[in-house]
């Protein structure tokens, strides 16, 4: 089986960093909905059935640290705040729908 040149003469690493990235249960599906508009902290939770408050925060920090989304206050008191993508986030788009259309060829459900 031939192998795409895109993966054999990509520089060693490039996946790994992708991976670094959004290789975190939960991060696909998280930057999935973000994909679409921004979006609170509540929003995130009812979207993403299953996920408990504290790895939802902890993917949305990792994201923000790696500088994929960013938060904005919305809310003073409490502090409230939405979630987005920046252009670094919203270049994954293409990566998601091509894992997307992997997973919808390939998927047994």
């Amino acid at each position: 089986m031939k192998t795409s040149p895109l993966v054999t003469e990509s520089k060693p690493g490039c996946i790994q960093a992708t991976l670094d990235v959004i290789g975190d249960k939960w991060t696909g599906l998280l930057l999935r909905e973000l994909t679409e508009c921004p979006k609170t902290f509540g929003e995130l939770e009812l979207e993403l059935v299953g996920i408990s408050p504290r790895t939802l925060s902890q993917r949305l920090d990792k994201l923000e640290t790696d500088c994929i989304t960013t938060k904005s206050l919305y809310c003073e008191r409490p502090p409230r705040y939405k979630y987005a993508l920046t252009k670094k986030g919203a270049d994954l788009k293409e990566v998601l729908n091509s894992m997307a259309t992997w997973g919808e060829k390939y998927s047994s459900y």
